[in-house]
């Protein structure tokens, strides 16, 4: 799959009158990231997303939001100017075409990267674009009854969603565009800055769906909190405790949904999806 979406890649960045001399893998997981030197453009070819999203609507969706966020100056990755960012097809791959943000070798100020993401969330307060509500919840719900799962965990999950969304909706609170993905690995950090990256999970929520996201790294995951945190203080205000409460459960239940997705096709995701099941099973 990444051999073939390489070449699509470079194969309609050439179509579109771009010259490259070495195309440099830079991510290989859910999307393939390619920085198409000498130019400065990365192409972000679909790759596993792509066997659960079907067509290019979530990618105009991306380009839209981030393009709208850039033109309003917010601390992210514009889309390419030239080439055209897109979605463009090509021999069965969907890709997009990004500014090129160059990575410094320096640890990533989490505080900053929390301001930057208050920034884009006021940024987007008057986007109006065309977005789902929940899309991310409501993904993962289906998503339940399409991986192999056995019965019992099947209805475990299913339990879970509908109180996770039983939960949202009794908060009844305000909805916009948010990123969707909004966790730290998601932030490139740059000489500009940290710029926040990968919008594709964009869709109409609350923004308190972003900080779950964030909180949800340290609580549901065990990555380090300290960088959570420090990030959290950059953003300002955090939601009331069962609120925040609320939208980590939520990203926890995506989380161990996408973690049987990629386990899949990926043997070393098994484990993490064994042993997300199982905080659940042990919670029955």
């Amino acid at each position: 799959m990444s051999q073939r979406a390489l070449r699509a890649a470079v194969e309609v960045a050439e179509q579109a009158g771009l010259r490259i001399d070495r195309p440099l893998v830079l991510r290989d997981g859910s999307n393939l990231l390619v920085h198409l030197e000498p130019a400065p453009v990365v192409a972000r070819v679909a790759t596993i997303t792509a066997t659960v999203r079907a067509g290019d609507a979530w990618l105009a969706r991306e380009v839209a939001v981030a393009g709208h966020l850039a033109r309003l100056g917010a601390p992210v990755v514009p889309p390419s100017g030239v080439p055209a960012p897109g979605p463009h097809r090509h021999d069965g791959h969907t890709l997009t075409f990004w500014e090129y943000a160059e990575e410094v070798d320096a640890p990533l100020d989490a505080r900053l990267a929390g301001r930057g993401l208050r920034e884009c969330h006021e940024a987007l307060a008057d986007f109006d674009g065309d977005l789902p509500p929940m899309a991310m919840l409501r993904e993962a719900e289906e998503l339940v009854e399409r991986v192999s799962l056995s019965t019992d965990d099947a209805d475990m999950l299913r339990r879970t969603a509908a109180e996770v969304r039983r939960r949202i909706d009794a908060l009844a609170l305000p909805l916009q565009a948010v990123h969707g993905d909004a966790h730290l690995g998601n932030v490139i950090n740059t000489a500009r800055g940290p710029l926040w990256n990968d919008w594709e999970d964009t869709f109409l929520g609350p923004r308190a769906w972003d900080l779950g996201c964030l909180h949800a790294s340290a609580r549901a995951f065990g990555l380090d909190s300290v960088p959570v945190a420090a990030a959290q203080a950059g953003y300002g205000e955090a939601p009331a405790e069962e609120v925040l409460d609320v939208f980590v459960e939520a990203r926890r239940f995506q989380g161990t949904v996408w973690t049987m997705v990629f386990a899949l096709r990926h043997s070393e995701w098994r484990d993490r999806a064994a042993a997300r099941l199982a905080w659940y099973r042990e919670r029955q």
